[in-house]
């Protein structure tokens, strides 16, 4: 088949487009499958479901391997001006090309046969057989891993088993290995216990007793009693005090007493600092005295004025 750049890009889309409608529909093939495995599992068929979920991780591998060859498709969408400039594959590409001619002969797409038999006529038969066998490593690992016919460790296979197990509430569990206590039937692990914390409230016994002071008759004479013994002490204590004759609040003069108010004391006013105020006095400089004792004219004349005005 002669090479054509514009029918290479529609064999490309069209690959991805196939890659994607195969990848639905074995994954939703696998759901169903997984649902028959749980059936196997819960009637005890275990040897069954050993069978049958080996072909479940290989189809799983297949859906990872188609979509790893997709996204080569799509980057040699996006390249595919590198393919037409040379003869010889360029280096940035080479991984892409050589993964889609080696799943075109494991993978069960008719495009990727169609572009296997396109990249021959353009880079020569040799070099498409090698990619094929793989002679020279130029395929992606992972798609290789994804693509091998062998058959999946037996570690895998009972993960698998204990996974579908725990997805559909099945009670069940590999032979060899003991029920864990922290595990719950459907596979999943339980949250450890949390303490509760006791509510705040009273003692029943002191909450009984607040309940029954009201209603108890002997507890209620025993309140009586005692208010009775307070109210004569009061009267006791209201004998030494002077007596304070009750205000009248009618000033017409009526027999009507008005209700007698409690003696309180009045409130003391703060003390406030008072400022010493300087004293200036004004009095006039008294005259000397005289000698021999005798008192001066001013001083004569002032006892005068105050003998007038007595």
């Amino acid at each position: 088949m002669r090479f054509s750049l514009s029918k290479f890009k529609v064999e490309l889309k069209l690959s991805v487009n196939r890659l994607r409608l195969l990848q639905a529909k074995k994954s939703s093939l696998n759901a169903k499958a997984r649902r028959e495995i749980a059936t196997l599992l819960e009637s005890g068929k275990e040897r069954s479901a050993y069978i049958r979920v080996e072909n479940i991780i290989r189809e799983d591998f297949n859906v990872e391997a188609l979509e790893i060859v997709e996204l080569y498709c799509e980057l040699l969408t996006a390249r595919v001006g590198l393919i037409e400039q040379s003869r010889t594959v360029d280096p940035g590409i080479s991984e892409a090309v050589w993964s889609i001619v080696y799943a075109s002969t494991r993978a069960d797409v008719r495009e990727l046969v169609i572009l296997r038999e396109m990249l021959i006529s353009k880079f020569g038969a040799e070099a498409v057989k090698s990619a094929i066998d793989n002679a020279e490593g130029q395929v992606d690992p992972k798609l290789m891993r994804k693509l091998s016919p062998q058959a999946p460790p037996t570690e895998l296979v009972k993960m698998y088993l204990k996974e579908i197990a725990s997805v559909y509430r099945v009670n069940w569990r590999p032979e060899g290995e003991n029920d864990d206590s922290n595990d719950t039937p459907s596979g999943g692990v339980k949250e450890p216990a949390r303490l509760a914390t006791p509510p705040v409230a009273f003692e029943c016994a002191e909450l009984d007793d607040l309940l029954d002071e009201g209603t108890d008759p002997a507890k209620t004479g025993d309140s009586q009693n005692s208010t009775g013994n307070d109210t004569d002490k009061d009267k006791e204590v209201s004998d030494f005090l002077p007596s304070v004759p009750p205000k009248s609040e009618n000033p017409s003069g009526s027999d009507s007493a008005a209700p007698k108010s409690p003696i309180t004391k009045p409130l003391a006013p703060k003390p406030t600092a008072k400022l010493p105020v300087p004293v200036v006095s004004r009095a006039k400089p008294s005259a000397p005295a005289l000698k021999d004792g005798l008192p001066s004219l001013d001083e004569l004349q002032r006892r005068f004025d105050a003998l007038k005005r007595v």
